[in-house]
């Protein structure tokens, strides 16, 4: 078996385990990154990480058919804005 992946076939979807796991390291990064002196590049970077994986978390969740918990559409709105606002800040 190839490899790479064969033109149109979709990646393997990852559990939710260990997506919700990617979500808690890239908060445990922010929090560790917020306590010490602030670097802006790396903060920046450690919130889109955040930002990425829930919305990963929320695609898979959506792809099967589950609903979004509150407290994730809340956390993903407020990381929505932070990011369109840094983006326009900058």
């Amino acid at each position: 078996m190839p490899a790479f992946r064969l033109e149109g076939q979709l990646p393997k979807p990852r559990s939710l385990a260990l997506l919700a796991e990617d979500i808690r390291v890239a908060h445990d990064l922010m929090h560790e990154l917020r306590r010490g002196p602030i670097v802006p590049d790396r903060l920046l970077a450690a919130r889109q990480t955040l930002l990425m994986a829930m919305e990963s978390y929320a695609a898979e969740l959506t792809a099967r058919g589950l609903p979004l918990p509150r407290k994730l559409h809340g956390d993903l709105r407020l990381q929505r804005d932070i990011s369109i606002h840094s983006e326009s800040a900058g």
